[in-house]
């Protein structure tokens, strides 16, 4: 009889990989998406379409079927601007807790929340893993702290009976991104505008590989534990370098200072003050850019059988995918 999936955040990057993968290992899939969501992706596939948010408890109750076998909890608010802090906290935190306690109620099998290693807080330079004791609640990112604040919900809710796994992948790379890394990096490449690499370096992820992680977690991990998911390490300079040459373009040396980064943060907050629009660039990303963000992810190898691809497979397959939907 095949398993019953209840997906949030099913539009989203994340999500329409994993969808793609549930539909073919055939299981019965249900997807959250907002109502003014696009949805030219989500109808490839035949999935139970949901209309709505997590701030409505009712709608949850109503469309989680009982006993559903898993929930996978993808949806989150990635702003990384103040202006949308309470608007995030109420979609990351209060969300979440009006989905666990859904999931209670409708005795759901498997709690899968997808996290994010920013829950951990902010450790420039430091190799953190799963004892690190995250520091979101004084480290002034607020994304950082409402990923934080939602891990204790559903740690609490495992407290409870909750049958509940977290996974804090890293940066993400791969097909169905049309906005994050594509808007950043890969875009700007193509168009010859990006006006260099940010000193800072990271873990990058195929998406592949953390969609395998998710349905691995159905039936391994322990319940209320966290699994960092990292790969592989390299400088947004070899990451911009490497799809350059997969571009075809001329690989740039050019690494934009700290200082200048700072100058800019300053400019253009300034300026978005007066014509209210998002900057490009906010203290919070800033601080993404420049440092040093790793961790340890040999927990997620040895109980979910967690694997990263090579940087160079992560970007060929996302501008594969890019250019068979021609939007490079």
């Amino acid at each position: 009889m095949p398993k019953t999936a209840y997906v949030t955040g099913a539009t989203g990057f994340l999500g329409l990989n994993l969808i793609k993968e549930l539909m073919r290992q055939g299981w019965n899939t249900i997807a959250l998406h907002l109502p003014s969501a696009d949805l030219r992706y989500l109808w490839k596939y035949k999935v139970g379409l949901i209309a709505g948010d997590l701030g409505d408890p009712d709608l949850l109750r109503r469309s989680i079927p009982e006993g559903t076998d898993v929930v996978f909890h993808l949806a989150a608010n990635t702003s990384a601007w103040s202006k949308n802090n309470a608007r995030q906290y109420i979609d990351n935190v209060e969300g979440t807790r009006n989905l666990v306690e859904a999931a209670l109620q409708k005795k759901v099998g498997r709690f899968v929340y997808t996290s994010s290693i920013s829950a951990f807080g902010y450790h420039p330079g430091e190799c953190i893993d799963e004892t690190t004791a995250s520091n979101a609640l004084r480290c002034g990112m607020q994304y950082n702290l409402t990923k934080f604040l939602a891990e204790q919900s559903v740690k609490e809710a495992a407290s409870r009976g909750l049958n509940a796994i977290i996974l804090n992948p890293c940066n993400i790379l791969g097909p169905y991104d049309t906005s994050n890394w594509t808007r950043q990096f890969i875009k700007p490449i193509y168009d010859g505008t990006l006006p260099g690499a940010p000193p800072g370096k990271a873990m990058w992820c195929h998406v592949k590989d953390i969609v395998d992680a998710h349905i691995n977690a159905v039936d391994k991990g322990g319940s209320g534990e966290n699994y960092l998911l990292g790969g592989t390490e390299a400088s947004f300079l070899e990451v911009v370098n490497e799809i350059e040459r997969q571009l075809g373009k001329v690989e740039t040396q050019r690494v934009q200072p700290p200082w200048l980064l700072r100058l800019f943060v300053v400019a253009l907050g300034v300026k978005s003050m007066i014509d209210g629009k998002e900057p490009i660039l906010t203290p919070e990303k800033y601080n993404r850019a420049v440092a040093y963000i790793r961790c340890d992810y040999n927990k997620a190898r040895t109980v979910l059988g967690y694997r990263s691809s090579p940087l160079a497979q992560m970007i060929r397959d996302t501008l594969a995918w890019l250019e068979s939907e021609e939007l490079l």
